[in-house]
């Protein structure tokens, strides 16, 4: 039978909330305390603005405990009256965020209708706390009729007229004699222009953001259920995003039993990533999921989700408090550790880690649930091929253990370790398609006659350098790289390959040592390196393809045109320039975060990671772009990767890293 969902509404907090509570509440009290040196009243709504988006999406009680929070933390930088200043703002969120949430369009209206009577609620106790304490009142009328008066005598002596005289020392009475009066009105005007003003600014930012974002609901489940989500069977599932005109699943009959090891192979945009959300709880839109009993989300015992970014999923500072969070028992860390290929990393910053390290942590919280269903959705994209054929095999050893594994992945080889494969194609289950014809690639070859341009001496990058969590990731490295050349950089997980992509985009400065593009340190230049992520969403900023290129190149507005240029040079479709950015596939995003680069002119283009996660069509499109951009616009392209296959056609030189330092330099070819 289908497991019974409920809504959440009581209860103590869970670990999203609690997270969410702590992230907001330090955000309100750095806000509180930087707007308190500001002397312009409207920076204030800035300290409302968290609080308001945490009340749009969470309980009271999460509200509540970020506001706590960041009075305590405001009391201590600034003292009672900061406290009392963020708990009055947090009130005015908190109107504003849960008004949004349940009134809709006539939300302002609600907001205006609130913070009318909790602003004359606030005007009555300010006024009656200064009737109750009469000195500090008498202060505050002397010190402003003081001010009055200099005033007057400042504009007598410039040669102000009787009239004017006059006029102000009548105001100067009034405000005296009725200072009940115009302090209770300036509380009130300010507490409702204060919530209209966060409410529009508010409404800005979430629109903005809700624009190109398909969004989807994840199940709220009762927590005291004990979870049984397996076996589950789909019945001609279907599921469309919002706003979509298409299914991204279509008519899917599908059963997973416990331990069995299940692959799910197809291109970029087939449909595995939303399969793997439905496995996970998403309800269809079409069609019927069957399981015995809750799908427990994140819970002991029953399913985990490992997301292909794992920065998504890695919320502790350091990896052993990562691996503890939001979990209620002991858990053998080490053990953990071990099984994934970090063992001895226990204390290591997580900031400090590299993308296949935070993969694999990843993959040990979620094992530290012990779930009767895990499902990995694209993590080897991070990794290198040993890592890689370790993750495969310990996801066998996993589903030999009774647990079932279902991975999205879109390499044969890591499907050959399954007990079954799933083929989709465009949201449907299809036969097992014909392998593709093999291409056979041309080497590249070097430049005939390298000019330097890139240099590198003696780099050393140590980060946290002077306390206990310092850590070093290059050792004296130096490289020379010329005009027009193709290198490939390789090494294992950790070895440096991002912190060297950093350092030659000029991201970072070097510890020790220089790296200069034509003798200027790539730190001082902008835009002369261009840097592609290996998360290619992480550095698409605009909302959509033609704003994020004309932003990237530095253009006053948006030239759609210049960006129809742009996309046409990297092999898209001029049409994708007014397409929201979350609407583009993998393969999309990466071409396009080289468009944005390319539309910066640099003199080099450094891509960390650039075949993670696409296809085998994928794959060719990207480096026959790269080929082309090296060998006929003569672009310096430096590929990080631990991904060989086709590179061969870009690079003509390979520079292995091992430990932080270049343990191989020379031309030789890529694939070997």
């Amino acid at each position: 039978m289908n497991a019974a969902i409920q809504a959440r509404t009581r209860g103590p907090l869970r670990p999203p909330e609690l997270a969410a509570a702590a992230v907001f509440g330090a955000l309100t009290a750095v806000l509180a305390v930087v707007t308190g040196l500001i002397p312009v009243g409207v920076a204030q709504v800035l300290v409302a603005l968290p609080i308001a988006f945490l009340a749009a999406a969470n309980r009271m009680r999460a509200v509540v405990a970020a506001t706590l929070a960041a009075s305590v933390v405001a009391v201590v930088a600034g003292g009672p009256f900061a406290a009392a200043a963020v708990v009055v703002l947090a009130g005015v969120g908190t109107l504003v965020g849960f008004a949004d949430r349940r009134w809709g369009n006539a939300a302002v209206l609600v907001v205006f209708g609130g913070s009318l009577p909790g602003g004359v609620l606030l005007a009555a106790l300010l006024v009656g706390l200064l009737w109750i304490f009469e000195e500090t009142r008498i202060l505050l009328l002397d010190t402003l009729v003081t001010s009055m008066q200099g005033m007057a005598r400042a504009f007598e002596a410039a040669g102000a007229g009787e009239q004017f005289l006059d006029a102000v020392a009548r105001t100067t009475e009034f405000l005296r004699d009725f200072w009940w009066l115009w302090i209770g009105a300036a509380v009130v005007v300010g507490v409702v222009g204060t919530a209209l003003l966060c409410f529009g600014v508010f409404r800005m930012v979430a629109q903005s953001s809700r624009r190109s974002s398909a969004s989807v609901t994840w199940p709220v489940e009762d927590r005291a259920a004990t979870p049984a989500p397996l076996p589950v069977a789909l019945r001609l599932v279907s599921y469309r995003y919002p706003d979509s005109r298409n299914d991204a699943l279509a008519d899917i009959d599908l059963t997973v039993s416990p331990g069995e090891f299940v692959a799910v192979v197809g291109r970029n945009g087939s449909g595995k990533s939303t399969l793997a959300r439905i496995l996970a709880g998403i309800a269809p839109t079409a069609g019927l999921v069957d399981r015995p009993g809750p799908v427990g989300l994140g819970a002991h015992g029953g399913t985990v989700l490992v997301f292909q970014h794992p920065e998504t999923q890695v919320l502790g500072r350091t990896v052993a408090e990562d691996l503890r969070w939001g979990t209620t028992g002991d858990i053998d860390v080490e053990h953990l550790l071990t099984r994934v290929g970090l063992a001895g990393l226990a204390d290591r910053a997580t900031e400090d880690l590299s993308g296949g390290q935070l993969q694999r942590l990843a993959l040990a919280a979620a094992l530290a649930r012990a779930p009767k269903l895990l499902i990995a959705d694209e993590i080897t994209a991070m990794v290198d091929t040993d890592s890689r054929i370790a993750l495969i095999d310990l996801l066998a050893d996993i589903a030999r253990d009774g647990t079932a594994v279902v991975l999205v992945t879109h390499l044969d080889d890591e499907a050959a370790s399954a007990d079954r494969v799933i083929h989709l194609e465009q949201g449907r289950i299809v036969p097992s398609p014909a392998p593709p014809p093999r291409r056979t690639a041309v080497a590249a070859a070097p430049p005939p006659e390298p000019l330097p341009i890139l240099e590198l001496r003696g780099v050393t990058h140590t980060y946290a350098a002077g306390t206990p969590w310092a850590h070093t990731a290059l050792r004296d490295v130096s490289l020379s790289i010329g005009r027009g050349e193709g290198v490939l950089v390789v090494g294992a997980n950790g070895s440096g390959k991002s912190t060297l992509a950093g350092i030659l985009a000029g991201l970072h400065r070097p510890t020790h040592g220089s790296c200069t593009l034509h003798d200027t340190p790539t730190a001082d230049l902008h835009g002369a390196v261009g840097l592609v992520f290996q998360q290619a969403r992480l550095q698409l900023q605009r909302p959509t393809v033609a704003e994020e290129i004309s932003d990237v190149a530095g253009l006053p507005h948006t030239d759609r045109d210049y960006a129809a240029a742009v996309l046409h040079r990297v092999g898209l479709s001029v049409a994708l320039a007014e397409r929201p950015v979350d609407r583009l596939s993998g393969g999309e995003m990466r071409r396009v975060a080289i468009a944005a680069q390319l539309a910066r002119t640099p003199r080099v283009l450094v891509l960390d990671e650039p075949l993670a996660g696409l296809d085998v069509a994928g794959r060719q499109e990207l480096v026959s772009i790269l080929a082309h951009l090296r060998t006929v616009e003569n672009v310096t392209v430096v590929v990080i990767s631990h991904d060989l296959h086709g590179m061969e056609t870009v690079c003509s030189r390979t520079v292995v890293l091992d430990n932080g330092a270049v343990v191989d330099d020379g031309y030789r070819a890529v694939a070997e």
